[in-house]
C-alpha cells in the first residue's frame, strides 16, 4: 500500500490532504472539540468539519464516507504526529517502564474488531493511552483500510517491537 493513489502513508497526496486538515484543527479548536465529543461514527458524520475532510479526500479517490468519518473522529484526539515507527509499533513501544503503551491483551482485542463502527471507541481509547502521540498518516491508513491484511501487518509490527513480558 505505498502507491500514492491508494495509500495514506507519508508523502502521498492523501496524507498531505489529511495532514493539512488535521493541522487546521489546531486553529479551529471549536471544530476539534465538537469532534472529540462524538461517541461514534454517526455523530462524526453530523459534524461539518468531517464533511470538509471527506470532500477533499473524495477528490483524490478516498470516497469511503464511513472510513473517513472514523479517521476524522479518531484524529481529533491526536495531539502530536510522530514520524518513524508504524502506529502498531508505537503501541508496542515502552511506556516509561517495562510494559508496552498498549498491553498485549488490549492489542489482541483490537485485532478481533471487524466493524469500523466498533473500532471507533477502541481507537479513541488507544490514542488517549498513548497521550495523543501517534504516526498520523499510518494510523489513518490503517483505519481506512481496516481488514485482515491490515491486522496481520499490525501483528508483525507490534510483536517485533513488544517487550517479551508483554501480556
Amino acid at each position: 500500500m505505498t502507491n500514492g493513489s491508494t495509500s495514506l502513508e507519508k508523502n502521498s497526496d492523501a496524507c498531505k490532504v489529511l495532514m493539512a486538515w488535521w493541522k487546521n484543527l489546531e486553529n479551529e479548536r471549536g471544530d476539534r472539540a465538537d469532534l472529540r465529543r462524538c461517541h461514534n461514527v454517526v455523530e462524526v458524520v453530523f459534524n461539518p468539519t468531517y464533511h470538509r475532510l471527506w470532500l477533499d479526500m473524495k477528490k483524490i479517490g478516498f470516497g469511503n464516507r464511513d472510513s473517513v468519518a472514523l479517521i476524522a473522529g479518531v484524529l481529533a484526539h491526536v495531539k502530536n504526529d510522530l514520524n518513524g515507527d508504524s502506529f502498531a509499533a508505537q503501541m508496542a513501544s515502552l511506556n516509561g517502564g517495562s510494559n508496552s503503551q498498549v498491553s498485549g491483551l488490549r492489542f489482541k482485542r483490537l485485532l478481533k474488531i471487524e466493524e469500523k463502527a466498533e473500532l471507533f471507541s477502541s481507537m479513541v481509547r488507544v490514542v488517549k493511552l498513548m497521550d495523543g502521540n501517534v504516526n498520523v498518516c499510518n494510523l489513518a491508513n490503517s483505519l481506512y483500510w481496516w481488514n485482515d491484511i491490515t491486522k496481520k501487518q499490525w501483528a508483525y509490527s507490534y510483536y517485533e517491537k513488544a517487550p517479551r513480558n508483554n501480556n
